[in-house]
């Protein structure tokens, strides 16, 4: 009970913050981090200030989810990308906005990465204030959010592992401080990566997640005291081992059994649950989940995703207006089934995902990971070695989108990323599929596709860092 009123106090601290102070970590002094953590309650302000500040429009709030990530997948109709954004669509990388982006992208993770690494060694200096329970809870969400983090720069500033295993480019901060960090291949930084998470997964082996079925807690604002948010708005065990899964699936060969086995295990262990369409979606407009929370592995809370999204889905007029989707998109992309849930998540050519007046009871979210993406991850990883059984899962997948019948088929990659394309809209995933399978994006319509390149798929460093000697 002790540890779930530390959570619960993260959370209410995350939902509150204003992410202005926390993260500016080279101006606090040595005294004034004494203070902060010299209780239990200052080590759940630092941890709710990351939280915060990657869910902010910089990051995980918009760039990273449903703004540039999503244009770079051509989920838009390529011919309606405002001009402030047709640096994302045209992938123009030497652009001096475009290179402002990437700059405060990058800078933002490492920030947060320090941040998290700070966090880190005050655990060990102050041991004595934390008690084991919390000082095991503090360090595995900060191992996997540094996983998480370090993860995602790879997968937008590194060539793909499977293309070229010892190119060095990245380095991999565990230290806090201004030394600067080693520059690792991109194997080795991933075996990093697995590292953090392993040992993430072994400190939060008694996260209170494991006492309750988040799905069944609900999502209202009513019941935040005891609600899913308190265990699935953090990096927990079952997110760690979740995003080990997509971490395992990135690097493909024999690591593909260590993906389909770790997706497994968060499919069985029953915490969460595909879309209910009577509890979801049949209800009126203020109770709508068209964000499916109830398959929430991890998600992250922010005050200005709704107003961010506005900014970029919501029907304006104008010569300039807002990204939409090209006519007949949603037909073609669902196959015509009029019956698929996930068309709730449009409103004719515009996305409402984010938009829908239901802040009362579902506070503003973005998706991090989520139950689809493990009977996704699971079904690819079988496909070759039992067809029988990646079969099955996609199809339990896919009649837990629709009200019409569907068949089992043979799983293929194309059929996996046509679910994936499907599933994933304004969640900012797409754009790594591609690139992880190095397939050509698909447009919104026949003419906006891209060929698969490097060019394309991977971000050029910023200048400031290959100064530093980042790209050898």
């Amino acid at each position: 009970m002790r540890l779930r009123n530390c959570i619960g106090s993260l959370l209410l601290t995350l939902m509150l913050c204003s992410c202005n102070s926390w993260l500016d970590v080279d101006l606090i002094n040595q005294s004034e981090e004494s203070d902060l953590f010299s209780t239990e309650r200052g080590f759940s302000e630092a941890l709710a200030g990351v939280y915060c500040d990657i869910a902010a429009s910089n990051m995980y709030g918009q760039t990273l989810s449903f703004g540039m990530l999503d244009i770079m997948s051509r989920i838009y109709d390529y011919s309606q990308i405002p001009n402030k954004m047709k640096i994302f669509r045209d992938y123009d990388y030497e652009n001096k906005d475009m290179k402002s982006y990437i700059y405060l992208l990058w800078s933002s993770f490492y920030a947060n990465i320090a941040a998290l690494n700070n966090i880190l060694e005050w655990s060990e200096k102050n041991a004595s204030v934390l008690s084991d329970e919390r000082r095991n809870q503090v360090r595995g969400e900060a191992l996997a959010l540094r996983g998480l983090l370090h993860f995602d720069i790879y997968r937008l500033f590194a060539t793909d592992v499977k293309l070229d295993p010892k190119a060095r480019v990245l380095p991999y901060q565990t230290k806090f401080g201004v030394k600067t960090p080693p520059v690792y291949s991109t194997m080795d930084y991933l075996k990093l990566v697995i590292g953090d998470l392993e040992d993430a997964v072994k400190y939060l082996e008694n996260d209170p997640i494991k006492e309750v079925k988040p799905y069944q807690l609900g999502n209202g604002d009513d019941e935040n005291k005891d609600g899913a948010d308190l265990y699935v708005a953090r990096m927990n065990y079952y997110a760690t081992k979740a995003l080990l899964a997509r971490v395992y699936l990135s690097m493909g060969g024999d690591k593909i059994k260590d993906a389909r086995r770790l997706a497994e295990e968060v499919i069985d262990c029953g915490k969460f649950a595909l879309v209910n369409y009577e509890k979801s979606l049949n209800t009126d407009e203020a109770n709508k989940d068209l964000l499916f929370s109830d398959e929430h592995i991890f998600s992250l809370r922010g005050q200005n995703v709704k107003s961010d999204a506005e900014g970029v889905h919501k029907q304006i007029t104008g010569t300039d207006g807002n990204v939409q989707m090209a006519s007949g998109y949603q037909s073609i992309l669902y196959l015509g089934d009029l019956e698929d849930y996930r068309l709730n998540w449009y409103k004719s050519f515009y996305i409402i995902k984010y938009t829908s007046d239901n802040s009362e009871r579902f506070f503003p979210k973005m998706p991090m990971i989520r139950l689809s993406e493990m009977y996704l991850i699971a079904a690819e990883g079988w496909m070759e070695d039992d067809p029988e059984h990646a079969a099955e899962l996609l199809q339990t997948l896919k009649q837990a989108r629709t009200k019409s019948i569907v068949n089992k088929q043979t799983v293929t990659e194309e059929m996996i990323l046509l679910e994936m394309r499907k599933e994933f809209v304004g969640e900012g995933q797409l754009f790594y599929v591609y690139k992880r399978l190095n397939h050509d994006i698909i447009g919104n319509t026949s003419e906006d596709g891209v060929k698969a390149s490097n060019s394309v798929f991977v971000l050029p460093l910023p200048e400031e860092e290959i100064e530093y000697g980042y790209r050898n």
